[in-house]
């Protein structure tokens, strides 16, 4: 690398693989533009949430709209959030009408997930016919997605199904994928942390065949022993700081790899085969976000998608000492051993959700946490699971810097489509997110006006 060729975001290179990586000051000082993106990720998750341990105590005739500091002490299930306190803003009020049933019988699950993002009203048609409507997320990816290696990411915890029925003659497609690229084109979701790191740190690597993925595995052999000719070179063209940094972030790649391969051989019974993923769930989680995050701080994607598993999952957090499934347990009958059983399913998610924003705390770019530079939005399509409830849902938004309000709580009326949110972080983030159809009525979705959350 020679400095005509430097930008501010180096990548090296070698046989069979591209390294991206982080920003650094030393190049941007050399005259080079500077540049301050923000990203966007959604983090879903299923079946709802107890929601008394969600929302803060109701204050007697409040106005419909309005705002508060949130309070003191945040609900049972936000206190694994209590350090990011600062950099939250719960939002109430907000509705996914189109998971409704609108005439088209049960099946709320798969409506959830399917209209979560689009706002569209999902095609029943007895599992026959796929079509929804284009995703939030892949509204902004196409006005971001040109700048960085990939437009978008999809990622999960559960494979999914892409043919045949799930959920009360609605097909697999819907209950599986949140992103969606046209009204019939849902973006399967990636799994397996291996892959996913090889596709971000290996342009080669994603594309060899089993037979050379274990070869390279007995080898211990690392992305770092095919670019580290081109790291020493670029090592020499940064300041003494940038040269610390690049260290570390050297050896975050290779602790990462090394935590992927130590799960090689401990891996999901269902998976087609060993991939790297651990049968742990937290394990598992921790994983496909620390991958998230080190896409954002290279700059890799700016926009991303995460489902903490597919909507619907009867999956059975023995790890909290359960016995039962989440979705049967989300239909708790007002049981209270249910009922306390969700809320731990709910605080276990929010805890590893936490950890995500510890890592994107940590990162910097340009001296600014990557948590400033970051628009995180966790939520589900479903409110309380128990009555498959799709109006007040809960939805938080993580970081953002000041550019939206935060530590706050945000309430709306009632039945506020959840796609005039959508429209404010198209806004934040610059973009109209509208498809040519709706470009003249400034509409995305079934959304209405576009919330001004600054107010």
């Amino acid at each position: 690398m020679t400095n005509h060729r430097l930008s501010r975001r180096a990548v090296l290179r070698g046989v069979s693989a591209t390294l991206a990586l982080p920003l650094f000051p030393s190049l941007a000082r050399a005259g080079l533009a500077p540049e301050a993106p923000l990203r966007l990720a959604f983090v879903y998750v299923p079946n709802g949430v107890h929601m008394p341990d969600w929302l803060p105590p109701r204050v007697a005739q409040r106005a419909k709209r309005g705002r508060a500091p949130l309070p003191a002490e945040l609900p049972r299930t936000l206190h694994e959030l209590d350090r990011h306190r600062a950099k939250l803003t719960l939002l109430e009020g907000l509705t996914v009408d189109k998971a409704r049933a609108n005439g088209d019988g049960p099946g709320d699950h798969a409506r959830a997930c399917a209209a979560y993002l689009t706002g569209t009203q999902p095609v029943k048609a007895d599992g026959s016919v796929i079509r929804v409507g284009v995703s939030a997320d892949q509204a902004v990816a196409g006005a971001l997605g040109d700048r960085t290696r990939f437009h978008s990411l999809q990622l999960g915890i559960e494979g999914g199904l892409q043919s045949g029925q799930c959920d009360s003659g609605y097909p697999c497609a819907y209950s599986g994928n949140l992103s969606w690229a046209s009204a019939h084109t849902p973006l399967v979701h990636e799994t397996k942390p291996r892959v996913l790191f090889d596709r971000l740190f290996g342009s080669g690597l994603a594309h060899l065949s089993e037979e050379e993925r274990e070869r390279r595995t007995r080898e211990r052999k690392s992305i770092l022993d095919f670019v580290r000719r081109d790291a020493n070179r670029l090592a020499r063209e940064l300041s003494a700081a940038d040269r610390r940094k690049l260290d570390e972030y050297l050896t975050g790649v290779r602790e990462l790899e090394q935590r992927i391969d130590r799960t090689t051989g401990d891996v999901q019974v269902e998976l087609e085969r060993p991939a790297g993923t651990p049968r742990d769930y937290a394990d598992h989680v921790n994983l496909m976000f620390e991958l998230l995050a080190l896409a954002f701080a290279t700059d890799s994607t700016r926009v991303a998608t995460f489902m903490l598993a597919n909507e619907g999952s009867n999956r059975t957090y023995r790890e909290l000492e359960l016995q039962e499934g989440h979705h049967s347990l989300s239909h708790h009958g007002n049981e209270d051993h249910k009922q306390t059983s969700i809320a731990a399913i709910n605080r276990h998610h929010l805890r590893l959700f936490g950890g995500f924003l510890d890592r994107l705390a940590v990162l910097e770019e340009d001296g600014e946490p990557l948590l400033d530079r970051t628009l995180v939005v966790y939520g589900s399509g479903i409110a309380d699971g128990n009555a498959h409830a799709h109006h007040d849902l809960p939805q938080l938004l993580a970081g953002g810097g000041g550019r939206l309000p935060l530590g706050e709580h945000l309430w709306f009326e009632r039945d506020t489509p959840l796609a005039n949110f959508h429209r404010s972080l198209f806004d934040t983030l610059g973009v109209d997110g509208f498809a040519p159809e709706d470009s003249r009525a400034k509409r995305f979705a079934d959304s209405t006006e576009t919330l001004d959350l600054r107010a």
